[in-house]
């Protein structure tokens, strides 16, 4: 695949992004506590993209962010899973591993500084394995009640956290297949952003009050 197309693929997914943070906030008022909690991470992970592509077009290196990505996505979808679960057990424990992975990681890197400059499988291991057991109960959930909010966003989170995982560890074994990498994993961000487009327009693109 050519170096052209996945940039193109990639500017495509920065749009529907921008897109989703922009109803997202425009339907930020009234909507619970949850979706709040998607309007910023939607926010947050614009914000770096856009860091990251501005780094890459003055050929800068940006590996250092791709960190903040994983640590900040882990930790919003954390507080996203625990407002949404309300289950006691569930709940103490997405707290408790919370705490205990990002003890993991500032422990890694304090062991590792030169890991804070290089990709590190371990972080993304930390991070994205919890959201694929949160993301699959809560599918189970949803699928058993009446409540079919984020059902969307959470299939595409689901496809794209464990297909992402699987090629990064790829990646991590097969260091000369970066580009098809990358590649692939910039097209499932844009299928994972049109999920979270098609929950908004399917549940919330009109106004309502909940708790």
């Amino acid at each position: 695949m050519k170096v052209e197309i996945v940039n193109m693929i990639a500017y495509v997914g920065y749009f529907i992004l921008a897109l989703n943070v922009f109803l997202f906030f425009k339907s930020y008022r009234k909507k619970t506590l949850a979706f709040k909690i998607i309007a910023f991470y939607l926010l947050y992970t614009l914000i770096l993209e856009l860091r990251i592509s501005y780094l890459a077009s003055i050929k800068i290196e940006s590996l250092v962010y791709s960190h903040f990505y994983f640590i900040g996505q882990f930790v919003f979808l954390s507080f996203f899973f625990i407002e949404e679960f309300r289950n006691n057990v569930l709940t103490k424990g997405i707290k408790t591993y919370l705490i205990l992975g990002l003890i993991a990681i500032g422990i890694y890197y304090l062991l590792y500084p030169e890991s804070f400059y290089k990709f590190n499988i371990f972080e993304i291991l930390v991070t994205s394995i919890p959201l694929i057991v949160y993301s699959f109960i809560f599918f189970l959930k949803r699928i058993e009640g009446s409540n079919k909010t984020f059902i969307y966003l959470n299939a595409g989170l689901f496809i794209y956290v464990l297909c992402s995982t699987l090629l990064f560890v790829a990646g991590n074994l097969k260091a000369g297949i970066i580009l098809y990498i990358w590649a692939f994993n910039v097209v499932l961000l844009m299928i994972y952003r049109l999920f979270i487009l098609l929950e908004w327009y399917k549940n919330f693109r009109t106004p309502s009050i909940e708790k």
